[in-house]
């Protein structure tokens, strides 16, 4: 299999082709976390696609020595930063416009057989989805890396900018967090 270095330089050196196939390399799970951080369909999908924007332009500045893939979430989590700043302060101000009827999380159609097994499967997502909405960022995304996308502490940290135990401390905090949501919306 060609490694993710080999294509890069081959799309540096006039491969279009190759940037394709970094993309659908990592397109699933990229776009799983794109998900998870921003817990809403539309949103996460915008965000992937600001992602693959800006890793086009930003190639040049990729540090071959580093797990290609944890560039690429380093990135992700970097604009979703940006992207829940500006969108916390249009969401402040637009607050007293709407009103509560108008607001909230918009459903997402599914159309898979609707059994008893999808149903509690459905549910208990929901559940999860709701408990990690409740979370501060900083834990939520800790989490998400590690327990969803399976990266170790040290890619954790290095992918969000802070110090190992940082990492260990968000992860440890995190779980206490959401267990007690989990409890508290059960």
């Amino acid at each position: 299999m060609i490694s993710d270095r080999q294509l890069i330089e081959g799309y540096k050196s006039g491969k279009q082709e190759d940037f394709e196939l970094l993309i659908n390399r990592y397109k699933d799970d990229l776009y799983r976390f794109c998900c998870h951080l921003s817990l809403d369909r539309q949103e996460a999908e915008d965000l992937f696609q600001e992602v693959w924007v800006r890793i086009f332009r930003k190639l040049g500045m990729y540090d071959p020595e580093r797990p290609f893939k944890a560039w690429l979430f380093q990135v992700t989590i970097n604009l979703h930063r940006d992207r829940y700043r500006k969108l916390k302060r249009l969401r402040e101000r637009l607050t007293f416009a709407w009103s509560s009827e108008h607001s909230g999380f918009t459903e997402i159609s599914d159309s898979a057989p609707l059994t008893e097994e999808y149903l509690l499967r459905k549910e208990q997502d929901l559940y999860l989805e709701q408990c990690l909405r409740n979370l501060p960022k900083r834990y939520l995304a800790p989490l998400i890396l590690y327990y969803y996308e399976e990266f170790s502490y040290e890619s954790i940290g290095e992918i969000l900018g802070v110090p190992l135990g940082t990492v260990k401390s968000r992860l440890n905090q995190g779980k206490k967090l959401l267990k007690a949501k989990m409890e508290e919306l059960g």
